[in-house]
């Protein structure tokens, strides 16, 4: 990794410091996932990937779905979460019925 140092304004810097408190992150991994999102430009299979997970984020679709679509088991897609920083989202006794079907 490289460091660098960006000027931000104070409110910039207040909201980012906020979600990155909300979030249990830091401040330098938000900037670095919105550059990413923003300029890095991605194949089709990864970007299939940042919406799966985006969409696991924002409780549109199951860990068990993100599964599926990541190509991999609900145990690794945890252990894949994990790594990325990504929180677990609790699952409803519905959608771990619908995954433990679909394992």
């Amino acid at each position: 990794m490289k460091r660098t140092n960006i000027m931000l304004t104070d409110e910039q810097h207040r909201k980012l410091k906020t979600q990155a408190k909300k979030e249990g992150r830091t401040l330098g991994e938000l900037v670095r996932e919105a550059l990413d999102k923003t300029y890095i430009k991605k194949d089709r299979h990864e970007q299939r990937k940042f919406i799966a997970i985006e969409a696991y984020e924002e409780g549109f679709i199951s860990i068990g779905k993100l599964s599926e679509i990541l190509g991999l088991d609900v145990v690794s897609t945890r252990l894949y979460l994990k790594d990325k920083g990504i929180r677990l989202k609790a699952q409803e006794l519905e959608d771990i019925d619908l995954d433990a079907a679909n394992a």
